[in-house]
């Protein structure tokens, strides 16, 4: 209340910066009361957690390439029941162990047994494997932080991993990146505290530890082969040239361990050696490990540096706060705890660059590390703003939340000619509070800026993953399909038609339809009508004019019935695909 010259009160109106003080001030509250205690820790990047990684799980479809693959062999080995062999369709998919399929095997089979329905067709139980594996990638990234820094520290370290992009979108995706993530994580936490033990116990065995490190190894070889491994035995390799010593895996039994690893990992191998034979060896090294070390796989080629550029993205929102730590980390390079995040980081990201293939989520098992060195730096007081020459990059904040926000908003004007209203505002309050967090960041100090800053992207990302990503109809082309085909009731009601599919051919249609689909050609699409029987074809626009004319050389006529309109965002193509019936004259 103010009074006026008059002797009137009045209600003092609050100005913009005064409500950011009161956000920034509930915000931080929080974030004291979540460093109090380790269960309250716990707790609150749990919560963290629902709010970062939920919006859009239940909503967004299925999504091409990799997952929808993923999904549809665990689909496959759900309903023949046969949990050795991987396959996709008829062909043999070995390019992965078994371990995420089993994972999602389980839960779609406890889903039915509970009686939900259409089970095997529900494509957020097949996720749930990934949103687990990034939970405990973010409270494990807390626990191996704790060596480093402090609980506050460790907080801040897990909450920057907890809302990164890379973290958000695997989460998200039913395929093996945030379970392997997860194993990653146990391997490097484990390893750190053995590294980091004194002198004393350095050379004892820690069965805790041991544990930890090689049950982790061991399910991080079975989701994703070497990677787990390749990670844990770079880092140990580099500490060993610098230390000039290997004793500091001592408490991990190091021979025991391997010895038990193998153990638990080998039936699998050799029971998918018996039935698949040389075949299964072509496929994973031949044909999935070499392919990526020799060249672009699958169009994924890109020259070094590529990941250095990406992480600004991948990152987001934490990026720029790595920017801001990386001089003042590489002066305190020669410190143990820094030594050993630099030997998880550096020398395998040098890896991956040099490797042709590149995909965003390739270097993401170095983002805890990356999390827990910014910690660092935050908590020893280096980001405090006399010593943030680059301060500038901050302003990366709000220059990609608009980014985001708008690409979002256009996409969906475009590609759909529709947009999100109830989107608008958590867009604008997203961008708002990154933009106060830039603006008053000497005010409030990094700590909370960066705060304030994640609350932002939270706030935003709900309204891109939630509100607008599940409704841009145009690129969910399959579920689409899989309507218009659900239509079709031929002769026997409640009988399912037959269908094949001719210009479009991603597994997404396969894991939609309730029955087997036929991919083929414009060719193949009217022998397969001609067959008979209750049966529709998916006809792309370019293969109209050839699939008509052997139609009719087969003496076929053709209904054609609705279409559906949209772009294949795997390589930009638009699309106009048709469903047909067919008839003898």
């Amino acid at each position: 209340m103010v009074h006026t010259e008059d002797g009137l009160k009045t209600t003092r109106p609050l100005r913009v910066d005064e409500y950011g003080r009161r956000i920034v001030h509930w915000i931080a509250g929080l974030f004291d009361w979540a460093t109090r205690s380790n269960g309250r820790a716990v707790a609150f990047l749990l919560a963290l957690c629902a709010v970062s990684l939920l919006p859009g799980f239940f909503f967004i479809p299925v999504v091409d390439r990799d997952e929808a693959r993923f999904v549809q062999a665990s689909r496959q080995m759900v309903e023949s029941g046969d949990l050795v062999d991987i396959r996709l369709g008829d062909v043999p998919r070995y390019k992965k162990p078994i371990g995420i399929y089993w994972m999602q095997s389980a839960i779609v089979g406890a889903a039915q047994a509970l009686g939900v329905p259409d089970a095997t067709r529900t494509i957020w139980l097949y996720r749930i494997p990934s949103l687990i594996g990034a939970v405990l990638a973010v409270l494990l990234t807390f626990w191996a932080a704790l060596p480093f820094v402090g609980r506050r520290g460790a907080v801040f370290a897990a909450i920057l991993l907890a809302t990164c992009a890379a973290v958000a979108v695997e989460a998200r995706l039913a395929k093996t990146d945030a379970m392997l993530l997860a194993t990653m994580v146990a391997t490097m936490g484990a390893l750190a505290r053995a590294y980091l033990a004194p002198p004393e116990r350095s050379g004892k065995v820690d069965i805790r530890l041991a544990a930890i490190f090689w049950v982790a190894m061991a399910i991080g070889i079975l989701v994703k082969g070497p990677l787990t491994p390749m990670f844990a035995g770079v880092t140990i390799i580099t500490l060993a040239v610098i230390e000039r010593s290997m004793r500091f895996v001592r408490p991990l039994a190091p021979v025991t361990g391997l010895v038990l690893c193998l153990v638990a990992v080998s039936p699998w191998f050799a029971l998918i050696l018996l039935r698949a034979g040389d075949s299964f060896i072509a496929q994973s090294v031949g044909g999935d490990m070499m392919s990526k070390l020799a060249g672009g796989q699958e169009g994924h080629g890109a020259p070094p540096g590529t990941y250095l550029l990406a992480f600004w993205g991948s990152f987001w929102p934490a990026a720029p706060l790595a920017a801001l730590a990386a001089p003042l980390v590489w002066r305190a390079r020669r410190l143990k705890p820094v030594r050993f995040l630099l030997a998880w980081v550096v020398p395998n990201w040098l890896i991956f660059e040099l490797i042709p293939t590149k995909l965003p989520h390739y270097v993401m098992p170095t983002f805890p590390a990356i999390a827990i060195l910014v910690a660092m730096v935050v908590e020893r007081g280096g980001m405090a703003l006399g010593n943030m020459r680059y301060a500038r990059a901050l302003w990366m904040w709000p220059i990609f939340g608009a980014a985001i926000a708008v690409g979002a908003l256009v996409g969906l004007a475009v590609l759909d000619g529709s947009t999100s209203i109830l989107a608008w505002p958590l867009l604008v309050v997203g961008f708002f509070a990154l933009v106060v967090a830039v603006v008053f960041v000497g005010e409030y100090g990094v700590e909370k800026s960066s705060l304030l800053a994640v609350a932002g992207m939270l706030v935003s990302g709900f309204g891109v993953m939630q509100l607008i990503v599940p409704d841009m109809k145009s690129v969910w082309i399959s579920p689409r399909l899989e309507e218009l085909a659900a239509k079709e009731r031929c002769a026997t009601p409640g009988v399912p038609a037959q269908i094949a599919s001719a210009g479009f051919n991603e597994v997404s249609l396969m894991f939609v339809m309730p029955g087997k689909v036929t991919f083929t050609n414009a060719t193949g699409a009217a022998e397969f009508l001609a067959e008979g029987g209750c049966r529709v074809v998916f006809v792309e626009r370019r293969m109209e004019d050839a699939f008509a004319r052997r139609a009719e050389e087969l003496g076929l006529r053709l209904e054609r019935g609705e279409s559906v309109f949209g772009m294949n965002f795997n390589n930009g193509r638009k699309l106009d695909i048709s469903l047909y019936r067919g008839s003898r004259p």
